[in-house]
């Protein structure tokens, strides 16, 4: 918001191939250097005690529950795989700390950790002091949506930790153009491509932003892009993992794809086609008519605070870095968009909220400039740098209080410290069911079952029926695969619709069972449903 009146006294930083600006407000090379170790790991302890505070302890439901699940035993993920998260959790799993689920539930907390610690550098390095980089970064890992990321297993924090650290690395190599940046932006893009294809929808920008700042020193070695390509593909290889795993015959292999088609399906995210329309003609309106519960959920997670400052601060950015600031805009609002045409999930707004961190930061540095140039034009006799360090104490403080703030509204919600649904439904259904049952279940109540067994190792005897099953193994209707187990196994089931049992029960009795709390899209159980037990009709009785 004070571009043109900051200018003259603190030069636009280059984008491009120029040597950057120096800021005479700049602190010394040697403390530079001591800010950029110490703002990052302050961020990060910080950060890695509340998120380990308030983590989920144990085995959670629907996505989360599977992404516990899959790497430990080296199973498939639903579309689109995500084999990056599922090798990288797989080795955190190795870890001897507490559960496996702990160590997913932790594992997630790390990365947005890092993340958090990634935009405190990318403050430092388009001239945020300090202490307003550590308030932009705990800022953002106090919102709602960022805060619920990092206490549950989901690849969704893992997403977000590579788009920082794409971002930061682009930054990098804008300002000093070294091979090695190149090379280690385009492994991490190959690795992010590897755990998300959302990666798709920020790249690109990044790549322009990165060609844009380095065009004359490519022009002269256009080798480099090569060297970036390479990587990568090298990144992307990951996806091998994905056939080796299912010919493994894994006791989870999603859709078993061992062929060519069947991993393109997979990768490719067939199944879920039909529930976006950022391709479809109707997708920009779509965007249009979800700003204003994009704008109520922006206040709800955050306050009214930290949106604006990061519409401030992102101007701001965009005036004194041009390509860096347009790029991190052109993210933010592709991601919204995103969001708005994919069933609104919060969690896909995860990298608006990293962006938003960014101007925050950038927005607090420029309300210190304001406040330092009235405190020079008022008091005379203040020296500049005594006017420097008084504006960035009121800042900071009034930054390091709203983080409080907004960390005391938002920890009643973020707090899963507490949260055992998920054992206590996998303890409830384990314990009462008879022997050699099997339960046709649907996801988010699957995934936890599928924990309880296969790394917990309990109930083998038990045969457990998702969805997924009865479509990838050719059954047709959940009443056919009734149909081939009723006289062999006790059989029971729920479903989370009562209307979804109909044609169960018009072709069986349904005995009231067992109750049960669990999932209703989220990691935590917030539904009662009732599990039935499924009987042959006195018209057709097993023989």
């Amino acid at each position: 918001m004070s571009g043109a009146a900051d200018k003259p006294e603190e030069p636009e930083a280059a984008d491009g191939p120029e040597e950057p600006a120096v800021d005479p407000a700049v602190e010394p090379a040697q403390a530079a250097r001591g800010a950029a170790i110490v703002v990052p790991l302050t961020v990060a302890v910080v950060a890695i005690l509340v998120y380990v505070r308030t983590l989920m302890p144990g085995i959670a439901f629907g996505d989360w529950g599977e992404m516990a699940t899959v790497p430990h035993v080296l199973g498939v993920a639903h579309p689109t795989g995500y084999p990056t998260y599922i090798v990288m959790a797989w080795l955190a799993e190795l870890l001897p700390i507490g559960s496996v689920a702990f160590r997913a539930n932790l594992l997630s907390a790390v990365y947005v950790t890092i993340t958090l610690a990634t935009i405190s550098l990318i403050s430092l390095r388009v001239g945020v002091r300090p202490v307003l980089a550590v308030a932009g970064a705990l800022a953002t890992g106090a919102v709602g949506t960022v805060w619920a990321a990092a206490t549950v297993s989901e690849v969704n924090p893992l997403h977000l930790m590579f788009v920082a650290l794409i971002v930061h690395r682009a930054l990098v190599w804008a300002d000093r153009r070294r091979r090695s940046d190149l090379a280690i932006g385009g492994l991490l893009i190959g690795l992010a491509l590897g755990n998300h294809l959302l990666m798709l929808f920020v790249a690109p920008f990044v790549v322009l932003f990165v060609l844009w700042a380095g065009r004359r020193e490519l022009l002269v070695r256009p080798w480099l892009l090569l060297v970036a390509g390479a990587m990568i593909l090298l990144g992307l290889s990951v996806y091998v993992y994905i056939p080796l795993a299912a010919l493994g015959n894994p006791p989870l292999p999603y859709n078993h794809p061992t062929t060519l088609d069947g991993v393109i399906w997979l990768v490719t995210g067939t199944q879920f086609r039909g529930q976006f329309d950022f391709l479809a003609p109707e997708g920009p309106g779509d965007f249009l008519a979800a700003l204003p519960s994009l704008w109520s959920l922006l206040l709800e997670r955050a306050t009214i605070v930290l949106p604006v400052l990061a519409a401030a601060g992102l101007v701001r950015l965009t005036w004194r870095r041009p390509a860096f600031g347009l790029m991190c805009i052109a993210i933010m609002v592709m991601s919204m968009y995103i969001w708005a045409n994919y069933l609104e999930l919060e969690h896909y707004l995860l990298v608006p909220w990293l962006i938003m961190g960014i101007g925050a930061s950038v927005g607090a540095e420029g309300a210190a400039r304001l406040i330092e140039g009235a405190f020079r034009r008022t008091i005379e006799a203040l020296p500049a740098r005594d006017a420097a360090r008084l504006s960035g104490a009121l800042v900071g403080t009034a930054g390091l209080a709203f983080v409080l703030a907004l960390g005391g509204l938002n920890w009643s919600t973020a707090d899963l410290s507490a949260d055992l649904t998920g054992p206590t439904y996998v303890n409830a259904v384990f314990n009462n069911l008879p022997e050699n049952a099997a339960i046709l279940s649907y996801w988010d109540a699957s995934t936890p079952l599928w924990y309880g067994q296969h790394v917990e190792g309990r109930r083998p005897d038990v045969l457990i029926v998702d969805d997924t099953n009865i479509v990838y193994e050719n059954w047709g209707t959940r009443e056919a695969r009734i149909a081939s187990l009723i006289c062999s196994r006790p059989v029971f089931i729920e479903r989370l619709d009562p209307a979804e049992l109909d044609p169960t029960r018009a072709a069986y009795q349904l005995r009231p069972f067992l109750s049960v709390f669990v999932a209703a899209g989220g990691p935590s159980a917030a539904a009662n449903v009732e599990i039935y037990q499924v009987l042959p009709l006195a018209s057709n009785p097993c023989p």
